[in-house]
This record gives structure tokens, C-alpha cells and sequence, in this order.
């Protein structure tokens, strides 16, 4: 007798399609083997598979969940612009002589017609003054990141010493059950307290600069012990 390998009906003699489920019918049913048993020590050693994927996954997760905000420092701003005005002063300013001198033909670099002269100089001269205006413009930011740099300097004291009276290296443990696990993982798990606590001290902190204070302070903490 037909059945269908589907549904698990039979059928009489000449019916070649289940009506059910329209599964093409087959002379006999093939027996399914027995699920496997599992022994109680392999049922622990698939659980503690499971359990250990979790952990690696929640490591993974934690070492995500803060995101790497970019410190640059205000002082080493400053001097890199400053050195890039000097620079742009020097190529603008040298530029626009030697300039001037062609265009005068104390250096004579054209002959004959004076047309290419003057659409050379010209085009010369407007891109050395450039140069000086970028100069100036380097200059001033210099300047204004000095000022930030002054004031980076201050909070970063004030931060320190608030810290030394407040973030000891016991009280930052306090509550976070470390015990066994990698210093990668107490490193994430102490850095987000510290962070957490001074930024409830000290609001609207760039957290750039907030990050890269905090590791500072954890090497003075726990790395130098």
C-alpha cells in the first residue's frame, strides 16, 4: 500500500499523490532512528560550552560598550600650527619677492613677449599671498588653542586632585567583584566607574580628554604597584 512519507497516511493501490499536502507517495515508510541518548556528563560539558560562549560574549560586549573617544592635546595643536604659520610665512613672503623681481625682470626668466610675464607673475603672486593668509589664519588658531591648552592644564589639575582625595584604588574596587578575571576586563570595568564618578563631579567633560585622564590615573593606580 502507498503512503505518503509526509503525513504519515495510506492509501489504496493507484494513488501516486498525497491530497493532502500533494507529497509524491511512496510504497513503505522508512523507520526513523532512535534519538540519541545523552549522558548526564555530556549534557554538563554542553552546558558549560554554553555558559563559556556566554561569558566570552558578554567580554566582547563590555569591551564594546564605551566608545574610544580621540584626545588631541590643545598644547601640541598650538605648536603645530605655529610651526606651520612660520612655515607659510617664509614660503609666502620669499615667494612674493622673487615674484616681483621677475615680474620686474631683475630676474630674467622671459624673453621676448611680456604677455606670459605677466599671467606667470600674476598667478604666482596671488598664490604666495595665499600662503601668507594661511599663515595668519595658522597663527591665530595657535593662539586661541594656547588659551585651551592653559585651560586643559587647570581642569587636569583640578580633576587630579580631586581623584587623590577621592578615587583610591580600594574605593574604585569597591562593589565590582574582579576576582578571576583578566586585567583586560578589570581594566574596562575600572575605567567605566572612574569615568562614572567624575563625570558626576565635573559636567559636560570632553570625553576625550576625560578618557585619556583616566588612563593616566589608572597607571598611577594599579599598573605602577
Amino acid at each position: 500500500m502507498p503512503w505518503c512519507p509526509v503525513c504519515k497516511n495510506e492509501y489504496r493501490e493507484g494513488i501516486e499523490f498525497c491530497a493532502d499536502c500533494h507529497t509524491a507517495l511512496v510504497d513503505e515508510l522508512k523507520e526513523e532512528p532512535p534519538a540519541e541518548s545523552v549522558t548526564p556528563a555530556a549534557f554538563a560539558d554542553i552546558i558549560s560550552e554554553e555558559e563559556q560562549d556566554e561569558t566570552e560574549e558578554e567580554e566582547r560586549s563590555e569591551a564594546a560598550r564605551s566608545p574610544y573617544h580621540t584626545y588631541r592635546d590643545s598644547a601640541m595643536q598650538a605648536e603645530d600650527n605655529r610651526t606651520s604659520a612660520y612655515m607659510l610665512f617664509f614660503v609666502g613672503i620669499l615667494g612674493f619677492i622673487l615674484d616681483i623681481l621677475v615680474f620686474m625682470n631683475i630676474i630674467p626668466l622671459f624673453h621676448g613677449a611680456d604677455t606670459p610675464r605677466y599671467f606667470v607673475c600674476g598667478v604666482m603672486g596671488a598664490m604666495f599671498i595665499l600662503f601668507v593668509v594661511f599663515g595668519v589664519v595658522s597663527m591665530r588658531n595657535s593662539k586661541i588653542l594656547q588659551i585651551q591648552a592653559r585651560s586643559e592644564d587647570t581642569l587636569l589639575s583640578e580633576l587630579k586632585k580631586w581623584c587623590l582625595a577621592n578615587l583610591s584604588a580600594e574605593q574604585i574596587d569597591e562593589g565590582l567583584s574582579l576576582e578571576g578575571m583578566p586585567e583586560e576586563q578589570k581594566y574596562f570595568r575600572r575605567a567605566d566607574k572612574m569615568k562614572e564618578l567624575i563625570n558626576n563631579k565635573f559636567l559636560n567633560l570632553d570625553q576625550g580628554l576625560l578618557e585619556h585622564f583616566v588612563d593616566e590615573y589608572y597607571q598611577e593606580l594599579f599598573e605602577e604597584k
